[in-house]
Order: C-alpha cells, then sequence, then structure tokens
C-alpha cells in the first residue's frame, strides 16, 4: 500500500496526478528516474512520491497556489 505525502490532500489527488504525469511520460516526456520498472503509471507515482513533480492545487476561491517540493 502506498502512502501519500502530507502535500496532497486526497487519495484521489494522487491518483489524478500519477495519471497526469504518467500520461506525459507515455507522450515522451523524461522520466525524472532511472527506473528499472517499464510502466508509466509505477515511475509518475515514485517520482511524486520522492517529490520530483512540481504541481498546483487550486484553492476554494479557484486561484492557484504551486505546491514547493523541499529537495533534500
Amino acid at each position: 500500500m502506498i502512502t501519500i505525502p502530507d502535500n496532497i490532500d486526497s487519495k484521489y489527488r494522487f491518483v489524478i496526478l500519477s495519471a497526469l504525469r504518467a500520461r506525459q511520460i507515455q507522450g515522451g516526456s523524461l522520466p525524472l528516474l532511472k527506473e528499472a520498472r517499464h510502466k508509466a503509471t509505477q515511475i509518475a507515482q515514485k517520482e511524486i512520491l520522492e517529490g520530483l513533480v512540481k504541481f498546483r492545487i487550486p484553492d476554494q476561491n479557484g486561484d492557484q497556489q504551486e505546491v514547493e517540493q523541499a529537495e533534500e
């Protein structure tokens, strides 16, 4: 079972973000990780879990706030 990061508010948002990133990878975007796994969905999930993917979450007013990932 995958534990979602603290900066993602729900498992549904994690799934949506993973699907969007996987679609980018399938469309030709280079993966940010060099993994032995070949499935775009698995690579996308791992990238998000490691904080390599930047994304924006709209607030209740419709404004978008960028979520900053702390790099280690």
